[in-house]
């Protein structure tokens, strides 16, 4: 564990101390897990963590919030995007399928 340590602070040695991550949901980001598999599972573990206990009260909050705004199906699909932040989506793609589950009566050029 300590030679992969030393490795993952050796990788980014050569890099400017502006561009390094700077939060464990940067680095997870940049970490190669079949190069770096324990770092990769402590950064997991650290993003999973709250750093006080008012961001899991202010997080369950917000969750009530959300629930007693929008229906079961909606808030779940909030979730999946958030989860997967980092997908590429492509717009277009998405204004099509819109279109097609909801044509309207008037085209628009």
């Amino acid at each position: 564990f300590e030679m992969e340590l030393r490795r993952w602070k050796n990788h980014f040695l050569p890099v400017p101390p502006a561009t390094r991550p700077g939060s464990p949901a940067e680095a997870i980001k940049q970490c190669d897990p079949t190069m770096f598999p324990n770092v990769a599972v402590l950064l997991k573990i650290a993003c999973t963590i709250p750093v006080t206990s008012c961001e899991c009260e202010r997080s369950a909050s917000a969750l009530r919030r959300l629930r007693a705004s929008m229906g079961k199906g909606r808030l779940s699909n909030l979730a999946l995007l958030h989860i997967h932040y980092d997908a590429e989506i492509d717009l277009n793609k998405v204004v099509d399928c819109y279109a097609r589950l909801h044509p309207r009566r008037l085209e628009l050029d």
